[in-house]
Protein backbone atom coordinates (compact mmCIF):
# COMPACT_ATOMS: atom_id res chain seq x y z
CA UNK A 1 0.00 0.00 0.00
CA UNK A 2 2.94 2.45 0.82
CA UNK A 3 4.38 2.15 -2.79
CA UNK A 4 0.83 2.86 -4.48
CA UNK A 5 0.56 6.02 -2.22
CA UNK A 6 4.16 6.58 -3.06
CA UNK A 7 3.29 6.49 -6.80
CA UNK A 8 -0.17 8.22 -6.85
CA UNK A 9 0.87 11.01 -5.08
CA UNK A 10 4.28 11.36 -6.90
CA UNK A 11 1.89 11.38 -9.76
CA UNK A 12 -0.75 14.16 -8.31
CA UNK A 13 2.74 15.97 -7.53
CA UNK A 14 3.93 16.19 -10.63
CA UNK A 15 0.28 17.30 -12.43
CA UNK A 16 -0.02 19.99 -10.48
CA UNK A 17 3.37 21.26 -10.74
CA UNK A 18 2.50 20.60 -14.50
CA UNK A 19 -0.40 22.71 -14.58
CA UNK A 20 -0.04 25.46 -11.57
CA UNK A 21 3.44 26.08 -11.18
CA UNK A 22 4.79 26.98 -7.72
CA UNK A 23 2.40 29.10 -6.32
CA UNK A 24 2.15 28.61 -2.24
CA UNK A 25 -0.97 27.05 -2.64
CA UNK A 26 0.10 24.42 -4.30
CA UNK A 27 2.79 23.54 -1.64
CA UNK A 28 0.53 23.61 0.65
CA UNK A 29 -2.08 21.07 -0.74
CA UNK A 30 0.77 18.59 -1.60
CA UNK A 31 2.22 19.09 1.56
CA UNK A 32 -0.94 17.98 2.88
CA UNK A 33 -1.67 15.30 0.95
CA UNK A 34 1.31 13.64 1.63
CA UNK A 35 0.92 14.53 5.34
CA UNK A 36 -2.12 12.41 5.21
CA UNK A 37 -0.46 9.64 2.91
CA UNK A 38 2.09 9.33 6.36
CA UNK A 39 -0.68 9.40 9.20
CA UNK A 40 -2.72 6.71 6.65
CA UNK A 41 0.24 4.63 6.30
CA UNK A 42 0.98 4.97 10.15
CA UNK A 43 -2.75 3.71 11.28
CA UNK A 44 -3.57 1.02 8.60
CA UNK A 45 -0.12 0.15 7.36
CA UNK A 46 0.87 -3.59 7.55
CA UNK A 47 3.89 -4.28 9.66
CA UNK A 48 6.99 -5.67 7.79
CA UNK A 49 8.63 -9.27 8.04
CA UNK A 50 8.99 -10.30 11.46
CA UNK A 51 6.91 -7.85 13.06
CA UNK A 52 9.22 -4.95 12.12
CA UNK A 53 8.27 -1.14 11.80
CA UNK A 54 5.96 -0.27 9.66
CA UNK A 55 7.19 -0.70 6.14
CA UNK A 56 4.29 1.34 4.56
CA UNK A 57 4.86 4.06 6.69
CA UNK A 58 8.87 4.27 5.94
CA UNK A 59 8.09 3.68 2.16
CA UNK A 60 5.47 7.02 2.37
CA UNK A 61 8.08 8.99 4.68
CA UNK A 62 10.87 8.08 1.61
CA UNK A 63 8.77 8.88 -1.19
CA UNK A 64 8.46 12.56 0.31
CA UNK A 65 11.59 13.26 1.51
CA UNK A 66 12.29 12.76 -2.22
CA UNK A 67 9.70 14.53 -3.36
CA UNK A 68 10.49 17.46 -1.15
CA UNK A 69 14.38 17.55 -2.30
CA UNK A 70 13.08 17.97 -6.00
CA UNK A 71 10.64 20.14 -5.82
CA UNK A 72 11.69 22.66 -2.74
CA UNK A 73 14.60 24.21 -4.65
CA UNK A 74 12.38 25.23 -7.61
CA UNK A 75 9.75 26.53 -5.11
CA UNK A 76 12.62 28.91 -4.04
CA UNK A 77 14.06 29.60 -7.70
CA UNK A 78 10.79 31.31 -8.38
CA UNK A 79 10.42 33.64 -5.93
CA UNK A 80 11.12 37.29 -7.01
CA UNK A 81 14.12 38.30 -4.88
CA UNK A 82 15.82 34.53 -5.83
CA UNK A 83 15.14 35.30 -9.78
CA UNK A 84 16.79 39.14 -9.45
CA UNK A 85 19.35 37.28 -7.87
CA UNK A 86 19.73 34.77 -10.51
CA UNK A 87 19.59 36.89 -13.35
CA UNK A 88 22.54 38.71 -12.04
CA UNK A 89 24.62 35.37 -11.72
CA UNK A 90 23.65 34.65 -14.94
CA UNK A 91 24.60 38.20 -16.30
CA UNK A 92 27.98 37.56 -14.65
CA UNK A 93 28.85 34.29 -15.90
CA UNK A 94 28.05 35.89 -19.45
CA UNK A 95 29.94 39.16 -18.02
CA UNK A 96 33.19 36.38 -17.74
CA UNK A 97 32.92 35.10 -21.09
CA UNK A 98 32.86 38.09 -22.67
CA UNK A 99 35.77 39.29 -20.73
CA UNK A 100 38.19 36.04 -21.64
CA UNK A 101 36.98 36.77 -25.25
CA UNK A 102 37.66 40.50 -25.74
CA UNK A 103 39.74 41.55 -23.07
CA UNK A 104 37.08 43.93 -21.23
CA UNK A 105 33.90 44.22 -19.79
CA UNK A 106 30.59 45.41 -22.05
CA UNK A 107 27.62 47.72 -21.01
CA UNK A 108 25.50 46.28 -24.17
CA UNK A 109 23.39 43.67 -23.02
CA UNK A 110 22.88 42.44 -26.49
CA UNK A 111 26.61 41.25 -26.79
CA UNK A 112 26.07 39.15 -23.61
CA UNK A 113 22.70 36.96 -25.37
CA UNK A 114 21.03 36.73 -21.94
CA UNK A 115 18.05 35.14 -21.82
CA UNK A 116 16.21 36.77 -18.90
CA UNK A 117 12.70 36.83 -17.51
CA UNK A 118 10.85 39.50 -18.43
CA UNK A 119 10.03 40.13 -14.92
CA UNK A 120 13.27 41.09 -14.12
CA UNK A 121 14.80 44.67 -14.89
CA UNK A 122 18.61 44.40 -15.59
CA UNK A 123 21.29 47.72 -16.12
CA UNK A 124 24.60 47.03 -16.48
CA UNK A 125 25.91 50.61 -14.46
CA UNK A 126 29.33 50.53 -15.09
CA UNK A 127 31.86 48.64 -17.12
CA UNK A 128 35.57 48.86 -18.27
CA UNK A 129 39.12 46.72 -18.71
CA UNK A 130 39.33 45.77 -14.72
CA UNK A 131 35.29 45.36 -13.70
CA UNK A 132 31.89 45.87 -14.46
CA UNK A 133 28.56 46.80 -12.01
CA UNK A 134 24.97 45.46 -12.63
CA UNK A 135 21.75 45.65 -10.75
CA UNK A 136 18.54 43.78 -11.13
CA UNK A 137 15.17 44.12 -9.34
CA UNK A 138 11.87 42.76 -9.81
CA UNK A 139 8.56 44.50 -9.56
CA UNK A 140 7.46 42.33 -6.33
CA UNK A 141 10.80 42.00 -4.35
CA UNK A 142 10.11 44.16 -1.71
CA UNK A 143 11.89 42.87 1.84
CA UNK A 144 11.41 46.16 3.02
CA UNK A 145 7.58 47.13 2.31
CA UNK A 146 8.56 50.79 1.37
CA UNK A 147 6.17 50.09 -1.94
CA UNK A 148 9.43 50.17 -4.39
CA UNK A 149 11.52 47.08 -6.11
CA UNK A 150 14.41 45.91 -3.92
CA UNK A 151 17.68 46.21 -6.20
CA UNK A 152 20.06 43.84 -6.11
CA UNK A 153 23.35 45.34 -7.22
CA UNK A 154 26.73 42.87 -8.24
CA UNK A 155 30.07 44.21 -8.15
CA UNK A 156 33.10 42.74 -9.78
CA UNK A 157 35.57 44.68 -8.15
CA UNK A 158 34.14 43.78 -4.61
CA UNK A 159 33.66 39.77 -5.51
CA UNK A 160 29.99 39.73 -6.57
CA UNK A 161 26.69 40.50 -4.88
CA UNK A 162 26.37 43.14 -2.82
Amino acid sequence: MGCLLVLVLAGVSTAMIYFFGYPLWVMVALGSLWLAAALYSAIFGHRGFGGGPRTDLLIVIAGAGITAAVIIPQFEAQKPCNQARTALMKLADAENTYFAEHKTYTKDLQLLRLSLKPEVNISIVKSDGQSFIATASHRLCDKDNDGKPDVLMWDSAKGGPQ
